[in-house]
């Protein structure tokens, strides 16, 4: 396998960035998503375009390196250099392992933004967590009750694309949430709202598939769910199964 010089792939991804800069959109993008980061105005089809670019160009270097390459990233003070990090371990998720784990913990423990934590919940711990259950499950458990909302997050997202496709580990998704609904009432604004719009958003992707599951969970939990919750939990769910909850 070719070895990656970390420190030159670095810079010439970084130069590409400066080369699609937009400032205007830069300025936008910061108020938008509330960063105290500062942004080169590069668009998120961009940012995927350009990591699965360089994924192609170096899908035979060691896994290793790559995520050195995306720690490296993950260093700077740059939103879309940060987006780089997350999707090229994105692109690389098939052949994470338990070892990059810690690197991923990290991450999720030092985002900032719903438009990093999303992807790295759904798409990088999801993946691990589908080839490496027994392993991630503790992590989960113990992310999920975290200090920190963001990680707290990542617990309850990281089956979404499980469900999805109409897999995962329901128990282990109702041994994580329900012990949230209590703590909702002592949170800040911006807990309740992530979290709450995580809960729903988890249980949406399961109800076309499986609404007997999503509306048997509601019927249970319903009184201690808040409107947010019960509102995207129910939203696609078909009208057969909605009549069933009144």
């Amino acid at each position: 396998m070719a070895l990656l010089d970390v420190a030159h792939e670095r810079s010439h991804l970084i130069d590409q960035l400066r080369q699609q800069s937009d400032p205007a959109r830069a300025v936008s993008e910061k108020k938008y998503l509330k960063s105290d980061l500062n942004f080169h105005g590069v668009t998120v089809p961009k940012l995927h375009a350009l990591a699965k670019a360089w994924y192609k160009a170096h899908k035979d270097a060691p896994v290793e390196d790559i995520a050195a390459l995306a720690q490296s990233l993950w260093q700077s003070d740059w939103h879309e250099e940060r987006s780089l990090a997350v999707f090229l371990l994105e692109e690389t998720a098939n052949r994470l392992t338990l070892d990059q784990l810690p690197l991923i913990e990290r991450m999720i423990h030092e985002v900032n933004t719903w438009a990093h934590l999303d992807e790295i919940a759904v798409h990088i711990v999801g993946a691990l967590l589908a080839r490496e259950p027994q392993a991630v499950r503790p992590y989960l458990l113990k992310w999920a009750t975290d200090a920190n909302f963001w990680v707290r997050r990542t617990a309850i997202l990281a089956q979404n694309a499980h469900f999805r496709r109409n897999e995962g580990d329901f128990a282990l998704f109702e041994q994580i949430v329900t012990p949230m609904f209590d703590e909702g009432k002592v949170w800040s604004a911006d807990e309740r709202f992530f979290i709450r719009k995580a809960v729903g958003w988890a249980l949406r992707e399961l109800a076309t598939r499986r609404p007997d599951l999503v509306v048997d969970f509601v019927q249970r939990q319903r009184g201690r769910m808040s409107g947010l919750n019960l509102r995207e939990a129910t939203r696609k769910l078909p009208d057969e199964w909605k009549q069933r909850l009144g």
